[in-house]
């Protein structure tokens, strides 16, 4: 195997591992979400718990769907870019695995 294959490989493992962090991450949270949507009297916070789910659910789905891209650097840019709006553990491992699939690219 050569480095650019074995790297290539590395950032497939970590979009998935990334995403599937994402996604189950996020499940929980719209429990959360659908219960301040509840309440009859909506708050502002509840807006920004939203949105953290939807960019969380977007961030997860993409970089499973990034796992079969991964020699394309705009899907690796993409990548770098909601791993770093999605935050947290899930966020930091595909934001690395997009660091790794465009040295992968660029070598």
């Amino acid at each position: 195997m050569s480095t650019r294959s074995s790297l290539r490989s590395l950032a497939r493992l970590l979009f998935l591992l990334g995403g599937i962090i994402l996604i189950l991450g996020a499940v929980p949270d719209i429990g959360v979400v659908l219960r301040g949507i509840l309440d009859f009297a909506p708050h502002i916070p509840s807006l920004g718990s939203i949105a953290a789910v939807l960019i969380d659910l977007v961030a997860g789905v993409v970089a499973l769907a990034g796992i079969a891209q991964v020699s394309n650097p705009v899907w690796s840019i993409i990548l770098l870019i909601l791993g770093f709006l999605a935050g947290g553990l899930g966020g930091i491992i595909v934001i690395v695995g997009a660091i790794i699939a465009l040295v992968a690219t660029f070598i």
